[in-house]
């Protein structure tokens, strides 16, 4: 097991400046979904994060976004599921993303589970912490785990949601691997989560105005603008 390595990310929390986190805000403020259809396309956005890069990431969600071409309507609902999974797995595998199969069935099976009860991926419970909810959603979302399904709070609640994406540029950060290390992934989110309390913005905001920094961007919208009405 690796050591953690803070120096980076003390770095990164002494250089964020007070006009970035006020502009951050305001965009990602903007773009918090207000609706179940936004939600659930923030979920859309996760799924298509995995194991691939941020273009390919967009691409893919740019393919799948506008769900109702491949979700089906009461009276041509089958009888296990209400998705086109043929039509899903054609628009997935065009885009040569890669996971064509695996993405059919989870997001198929997301879908599914979501629309049957939305509530229940779009708030805690009254008396669950945020780890708690993300734990619990992590355990039933298929083809998530628990960074992915953190990425997608994240997207919900952009300056709000008290759980990190600690992806494996993140564990990096810390000096760590994502595959050798994972059992530290607690442990350096807490760290996160106290140092963005300490400097006074979101945990989501810290780890945006990183990654952008990291791509050498001014600000998100190079990816984010896919999210955008």
């Amino acid at each position: 097991m690796g050591e953690l390595n803070t120096f980076k990310v003390e770095q990164h929390f002494a250089q964020i400046k007070d006009k970035d986190i006020e502009s951050y805000n305001d965009y990602w403020g903007e773009l918090k979904p207000q609706s179940n259809n936004a939600a659930f396309r923030r979920y859309l956005f996760a799924f298509m994060s995995v194991h691939t890069s941020w273009k390919n990431n967009c691409k893919g969600y740019n393919a799948i976004k506008q769900f109702t071409n491949w979700t089906l309507e009461k009276g041509e609902q089958l009888e296990l599921w209400n998705y086109n999974s043929d039509d899903l797995f054609r628009r997935i595998e065009a885009t040569r993303v890669g996971m064509q199969n695996n993405r059919t069935n989870y997001i198929g099976r997301f879908s599914d589970a979501f629309w049957d009860n939305p509530s229940d991926y779009l708030a805690r419970n009254s008396n669950e912490t945020w780890t708690e909810w993300r734990d619990r959603l992590a355990k039933k979302i298929l083809g998530l785990g628990k960074a992915k399904t953190s990425f997608a709070i994240e997207m919900l609640f952009p300056l709000e949601a008290q759980v990190v994406c600690m992806d494996t540029h993140l564990f990096q950060v810390y000096g760590l691997n994502q595959t050798k290390d994972a059992k530290l992934y607690d442990a350096i989110e807490v760290d996160w989560l106290e140092r963005s309390e300490q400097r006074g913005l979101s945990p989501y905001m810290a780890r945006c105005l990183y990654w952008d920094k990291n791509q050498k961007r001014k600000n998100s919208r190079y990816w984010s603008k896919v999210l955008e009405a």
